[in-house]
């Protein structure tokens, strides 16, 4: 079941994104990055100012099943211009376990669908380059590589590409 987020969820997508990071990033971003990330408790108090306050009203959905929950998807109109797109998959994580089914690709496309209901006809994702993964299930849902640069986490420097859908309507399960 996919559904909206409200702020009562806060600290299981700040775990499970903590969670998410561990499974994926080890060895693919900088140290005091991963360590930053992977602080369950910084990511729960980070979800609960991001709910309380999110960047799309209603953008943030979860992916449960029996009440566990599986993965997230957040979107927005786009933060920076150089993404390439009116809109932005801000954030799409899945628990490994729960890779490979679908459940991916029917988030965005529910990402997707908010899009273009708040009026934006493109959208794109920033991916860092050392996430060949991201990168593969971006091109396998339509995205193309755009422009790439270096993102600042903090004050890390990450290498990113810009993955644009120019037609949010290509996006499906």
């Amino acid at each position: 079941m996919i559904r909206a987020a409200t702020p009562e969820d806060a600290a299981a997508i700040g775990t499970l994104h903590a969670q998410a990071w561990t499974e994926t990033y080890p060895g693919l971003v900088p140290e005091a990055l991963f360590a930053e990330m992977t602080d369950a408790a910084r990511r729960r108090a980070a979800w609960a100012h991001n709910l309380a306050q999110p960047l799309m009203p209603g953008g943030t959905l979860m992916a449960e099943d029996a009440g566990d929950l599986l993965g997230f998807v957040t979107v927005c109109a786009a933060r920076d211009a150089a993404l390439g797109a009116s809109g932005e998959v801000a954030g799409l994580y899945l628990l490994r376990r729960a890779q490979g089914q679908g459940l991916g690709r029917a988030l965005l496309a529910a990402g997707a669908a908010l899009l273009r209901q708040a009026g934006h006809g493109s959208a794109g994702a920033w991916a860092l380059d050392s996430n060949a993964r991201a990168q593969g299930f971006y091109a396998a849902t339509g995205a193309v590589a755009g422009t790439r640069q270096v993102g600042w986490h903090g004050e890390v420097a990450v290498a990113e590409t810009a993955w644009v859908w120019a037609d949010l309507r290509i996006v499906t399960t």
